[in-house]
């Protein structure tokens, strides 16, 4: 390809949400091979933002509490930087989606239909799914009240229950392995408006995948497992694996749904196969185990035929989230040190592109916001993780 046709195919791309890890894989990764790289947040303080290959910072209006404003801010960074795609990293897609057509006036956004997002976000209805691809997932009970609740837990001997709209483990609850007793099952309340979903607890190693579909076809797969958690929930170290199995599963979904746009699924890896467990309808740590070649070259020009598969073997860890962990478990603290001098890269901080690293912290300030907006009084562990949720998350409230 000589210099002229290369040229032709760079993008100014816009990215929402980047204060999220994974976001400066898709940051990184479209910016190494040459694209230009427009970011957003809600804070000055998100990592993403601090990234070099970020052309221009955008703050725009929380997405959860001012969705009008929300999709005004994107339409003008659309309009004044001649932006060619749309790229969500977290649940904000489900306030862009639900905008899509005007959005889509201006340029290409990639995510599929705000019904189809909701479908698969939603772990009752994403169950439904599962059982209709006939693909395996545990016994599942949706309740809708504590009576309900008592009534499934005693249906299965071992359980494991959340939100049906939830995430990143901050609510979770079981009897069996290390989280049991985590949360009291009196401290859960579910309604009509807030089901919870209760399974059968399967055993299992916990492995997820990260894809990248264009139209219902997969053009970009990654699986990956994370030998290293915080708090047995967070993955903080990932290494793909060769596991074919799952990208037969993806490209059935995306198929089944014609999705566009990043797709991720957790599964759990049994003898007898790969079990489902939840999809989240965005990118996950999975896309910065992938190459800019190979992740740019998917996104901006898709070969359905012969879709970018990562090999196994690539690695990417949170050191900040090993050390922390080492404060937190000092058991862990030999494991911990293995994988922090392993030479493992980190996702934060990398050569040549440092702020990252610091503005990690200094987005912490972001907990403060979050305890003011939400009422919250007192200090939680669960404050930190939540903050980096609460303004742009969706639990399936209506959204203007």
């Amino acid at each position: 390809m000589d210099s002229d046709s290369q040229l032709e195919i760079l993008m100014n791309i816009l990215l929402t949400s980047v204060r999220l890890p994974h976001a400066l894989g898709v940051i990184r990764n479209l910016g190494r091979a040459g694209h230009d790289v427009y970011a957003t947040d809600t804070f000055r303080t998100s990592p993403g933002l601090s990234s070099k290959y970020v052309k221009k910072k955008i703050i725009t209006a929380p997405p959860v509490f001012e969705t009008l404003q929300f999709i005004e801010d994107l339409k003008s960074a659309i309009k004044e930087y001649q932006i060619d795609m749309l790229i969500p990293c977290f649940e904000e897609v489900f306030y862009i989606a639900k905008h899509r057509d005007e959005l889509a006036e201006l340029t290409d956004v990639r995510c599929p239909s705000f019904e189809m997002l909701a479908k698969l976000h939603n772990k009752e209805s994403f169950t439904d799914l599962t059982r209709s691809l006939s693909l395996p997932i545990a016994e599942t009970m949706t309740v809708t009240s504590e009576d309900g609740l008592r009534e499934a837990i005693e249906t299965f001997p071992e359980y494991f229950g959340r939100a049906a709209f939830s995430r990143g483990g901050v609510e979770l609850f079981t009897n069996t392995g290390p989280l049991a007793g985590r949360i009291p099952i009196e401290d859960i309340h579910p309604t009509p408006d807030s089901p919870w979903v209760v399974q059968e607890f399967i055993h299992g190693e916990d492995i997820c995948s990260f894809s990248f579909a264009h139209h219902g076809e997969v053009v970009a797969h990654s699986t990956y497992r994370h030998p290293l958690t915080i708090e047995h929930a967070g993955g903080i170290v990932f290494e793909s694996m060769d596991e074919p199995e799952s990208l037969k599963i993806v490209q059935a979904y995306a198929r089944e749904t014609n999705f566009h746009g990043s797709l991720s699924f957790d599964y759990l890896k049994t003898d007898k196969g790969l079990y489902m467990v939840e999809c989240n309808p965005r990118p996950c740590a999975g896309v910065t185990l992938m190459s800019p070649e190979g992740f740019s070259g998917a996104v901006t020009n898709p070969d359905p035929e012969n879709p970018y598969v990562v090999p196994e073997g690539e690695s990417m860890q949170i050191d900040s989230a090993i050390i922390r962990n080492m404060f937190r478990d000092p058991q862990e603290i030999p494991e911990d040190l293995h994988h922090l001098f392993s030479g493992t890269h980190d996702v934060y901080s990398q050569k040549g592109d440092r702020l990252p690293g610091l503005y990690q912290i200094l987005s912490y300030s972001h907990v403060f916001a979050f305890r003011h907006r939400m009422h919250v009084r007192h200090h939680k562990h669960s404050d930190l993780m939540a903050a980096q949720f609460f303004d742009i998350a969706w639990d399936g409230e209506e959204i203007a």
